[in-house]
């Protein structure tokens, strides 16, 4: 199947406006009524995450902004880069979209950040099924990847909360760990999409790395609030990645994926 350039330029376009214009605006909405709510629940502990952590996933949502952008140039240009470019982008804005509405929703605000991770949802699928078609098996294993990289940078924002408060020094230990887990998994979700032969075993390295850091913290979690931890979700989707991975279905499907290449692959090669 060809490359539906046009639909990609005017895809990245809207995720251009959508990256720089509607970032910059729900930080603007956004970033002080959560620090008031905050502060007015009596947890300065998470205002404090707030004050460093949404400033930073609005630097990485602007920045998607601008690699849109540079996608739309190439799509308009007919590059086959272009819808590289687009992936990483949008990869970069789910991030920034979805973990900047979690604080907003916990108080009862309304999740301005929607007005992000909604298009970029949408923008997702449209580049994986409309733009190129992506087989659907590959689409279901990266946005499990998705959810795996979304969840193990929560744990590392949560295991920051719980050193502001108690100092403990299994979450000093773990809390980095699971950010380079999940910049691991969203290189992953990147490189399984644009084929690249190296996801394998990084793919492998990320699920170890996000149940190293993952399945303590969970433990604990459990044990000392007796009740389901949040810390649970990242090592369980690590844990299932790791399976498809491994397993022989899975490991196929991945393999005939990497090792085929589409018309638009094949002409750029």
């Amino acid at each position: 199947m060809e490359e539906r350039t046009r639909t990609g330029s005017i895809i990245s376009l809207i995720g251009a406006l959508v990256g720089i214009v509607g970032v910059f605006a729900a930080f603007t909405l956004s970033y002080q009524p959560m620090m008031n709510a905050k502060l007015a629940a009596g947890r300065p502990d998470e205002a404090l995450i707030i004050q460093y952590a949404i400033p930073f996933l609005s630097d990485v949502g602007i920045t998607s902004g601008v690699l849109w952008a540079v996608a739309a140039y190439g799509f308009f240009r007919e590059q086959s880069w272009a819808w590289t470019v687009a992936v990483i982008a949008n990869v970069m804005s789910l991030l920034a979209g979805f973990f900047s509405m979690i604080p907003a929703v916990i108080e009862g605000l309304f999740p301005t950040f929607i007005v992000v991770f909604g298009p970029s949802l949408v923008t997702y699928f449209l580049l994986l099924t409309y733009v190129r078609q992506v087989d659907g098996r590959i689409i279901t294993v990266s946005l499990l990847s998705g959810m795996a990289y979304v969840t193990a940078f929560m744990n590392g924002v949560a295991s920051t909360d719980k050193i502001i408060l108690h100092g403990d020094p299994l979450m000093i230990a773990l809390q980095r760990i699971n950010w380079i887990a999940a910049a691991a998994w969203g290189v992953f979700t990147v490189g399984l999409l644009t084929r690249k032969r190296w996801v394998r075993p990084l793919g492998v390295g990320a699920a170890l790395m996000t149940l190293t850091a993952g399945v303590p913290l969970a433990a604990v979690s459990t044990i000392s609030e007796g009740r389901f931890s949040m810390f649970s979700p990242a090592p369980m989707l690590g844990l299932l990645l790791l399976v498809l991975l491994l397993a022989p279905a899975g490991s196929r499907t991945v393999t005939s994926w990497l090792n085929s290449k589409g018309t638009v692959e094949a002409a750029s090669a």
